[in-house]
């Protein structure tokens, strides 16, 4: 441990922030696929994702008073305080049994972890000096997060094992935490907060009307976000329930999907800013992801090695419209502009809240499998967002 640390210190703030994405994300994937399927245990499918989107919602309520928590608090304090509340309701949730606690800690958790990544994103915005290399360095950061999504669910998936014990994946993730809040506490104490500007919902609309480019991209993380948010509530429970494979098998299967963002996250965003920019590799990401979805769909039997291809195909979809939304968005603001940071961070509960609520209402009239037909449709929309941005090459 100790020479991992020196090594992380010789790299300066970049390295610990890549450390902290790295052990986080470990905590994140740990559950990310299998809360959905707790919850199923006390409440039915549509209502699962009427939780979440409440839940959610309530992250969206939380995220815009982030830079309100930052102004009186900092953002380390915020930080480390979001952590160690997160690393107490994950545990809750790996040893409370009763219906009404476990909705309130799963509230807790959904809401801390949007909180902990706006404040990482303050720390790196706040030591980035050099805009063309925003590419490359957002692309290491996520991909450390990437590298655990890789790992994290086929762990989870193990641990878990046939007989659904879900508390230990919480547990595991909970142990996760542990190596953020001393990171955390090691680098991050005498950090230099800058003047936050307090989030306004006019403010931020003015600026996003007066600049189509900012506007346009938070459509593209939007609309990704959403499509994630179908895939983390319904697709392990699809893959359970009515395709049948074992959580062993789909924790495999995720590992594989999974691949795609460590092998082309971190060159997309090198290919973005020494060659072609970022609009036509994100309206390729659309393109590749509503067609592999389309394939979901046609899909209906338990052949491990043919479903882990074609969620392959989408994540290569994926993992470029993160890539080029990313770079392209951060290319547009400064470490000061909290504010649209809070929007574009809101994104992401926001699908989870819309989508979530939007799928379980069309499974009152459909069934399961319809999603994924409807799902490819939105992602279309995408490429006409990726076609309206201004190109940065």
């Amino acid at each position: 441990m100790e020479y991992i640390l020196r090594r992380i210190q010789r790299a300066g703030v970049f390295g610990w922030l890549y450390a902290l994405s790295l052990f986080h994300g470990f905590h994140f994937f740990s559950v990310h696929y299998i809360n959905s399927s707790l919850l199923e245990q006390y409440i039915s499918q549509s209502d699962v994702g009427l939780l979440i989107g409440i839940s959610s919602g309530l992250t969206v309520l939380t995220l815009s008073a982030a830079t309100l928590f930052l102004s009186i608090f900092g953002a380390y304090r915020t930080a480390l305080a979001a952590t160690a509340i997160n690393l107490v309701s994950s545990l809750g949730l790996a040893v409370v049994g009763d219906v009404g606690l476990v909705f309130v800690l799963f509230a807790i958790h959904t809401i801390m972890i949007p909180l902990t990544l706006f404040c990482f994103d303050v720390f790196m915005e706040n030591n980035m000096q050099d805009e063309s290399t925003t590419g490359s360095t957002r692309g290491v950061y996520l991909s450390m997060a990437l590298l655990a999504a890789l790992v994290a669910p086929a762990l989870s998936g193990l641990v878990t094992g046939d007989e659904n014990a879900y508390e230990r994946s919480y547990f595991m993730g909970a142990l996760f935490l542990i190596p953020v809040l001393y990171m955390l506490a090691i680098r991050f104490r005498h950090f230099t907060d800058p003047v936050y500007e307090i989030f306004s919902p006019k403010r931020v609309w003015v600026a996003l009307q007066n600049n189509n480019n900012l506007f346009h991209v938070s459509m593209a993380q939007f609309l990704m976000r959403l499509f994630f948010s179908w895939n983390v509530v319904y697709l392990p429970i699809y893959l359970n329930q009515t395709i049948g494979f074992s959580w062993p098998e789909i924790g495999l299967i995720l590992f594989l999907m999974l691949i795609p963002y460590i092998l082309i996250e971190y060159p997309a965003g090198v290919i973005a800013d020494k060659f072609l920019g970022e609009k036509e590799l994100l309206a390729t990401g659309f393109v590749i992801t509503a067609l592999a979805t389309v394939a979901l769909y046609l899909l209906d039997t338990p052949n491990l090695f043919l479903w882990a291809t074609v969620l392959f195909v989408t994540r290569m979809g994926t993992a470029l419209i993160e890539s080029m939304s990313e770079t392209y968005f951060f290319k547009q603001i400064d470490g000061d502009d909290t504010s649209i940071l809070s929007i574009f961070r809101m994104l992401r509960p926001l699908g989870y809240m819309i989508g979530p609520i939007l799928a379980g209402g069309l499974l009152l009239t459909m069934e399961i499998s319809m999603l994924w037909i409807i799902l490819a449709g939105i992602m279309c929309l995408g490429v006409f967002h990726a076609y309206a941005l201004e190109d940065t090459k």
